[in-house]
């Protein structure tokens, strides 16, 4: 749960914050839970909601791209995204958590967390071209850096 809060924080204390608060909710709400062998899944995902609520209270608002000239991420080539198996792991996400904070958020829950599209623009109150575009500099930017590395 813990790697959960550090994706979607910028810093340990603030992952250690979400951590505590989340573990605080899953006590409170267990009762809720209908199923125990969904527990895990039911746990990541409030803590994945706690994370991003955390993320929403301290940004002002949507975060909106000129997408006119961007690509989308169903124009984005896979295989050059496979390069990234050949780093390690501590590696890609220093590169992750260097991009900036819109483009890391997507980037995590599309990749990471598996949520579509359509659930990451309700969670940050956007467009799902929107979040399509982000995504699509984040990989940009990620293959930016793979370049860079093997030059």
């Amino acid at each position: 749960m813990y790697g959960h809060c550090l994706r979607y924080s910028k810093n340990t204390e603030d992952a250690q914050d979400i951590l505590q608060e989340g573990f605080i909710k899953v006590f409170e709400k267990i009762h809720s839970l209908k199923e125990p062998s969904q527990l895990e899944g039911w746990m990541s995902r409030v803590f994945i909601n706690l994370a991003l609520s955390y993320w929403r209270k301290n940004h002002s608002g949507p975060t909106f791209v000129d997408i006119e000239n961007t690509e989308t991420a169903d124009d984005l080539n896979v295989e050059e995204d496979s390069n990234l198996q050949s780093y390690q792991p501590e590696e890609v996400l220093s590169w992750i958590n260097e991009l900036p904070d819109n483009q890391r958020m997507v980037l995590n829950m599309f990749a990471i967390d598996g949520l579509s599209h359509q659930e990451i623009a309700n969670f940050l109150n956007t467009t799902v071209s929107n979040t399509k575009s982000i995504l699509s500099r984040a990989r940009k930017s990620l293959r930016e850096r793979i370049k860079s590395k093997n030059q």
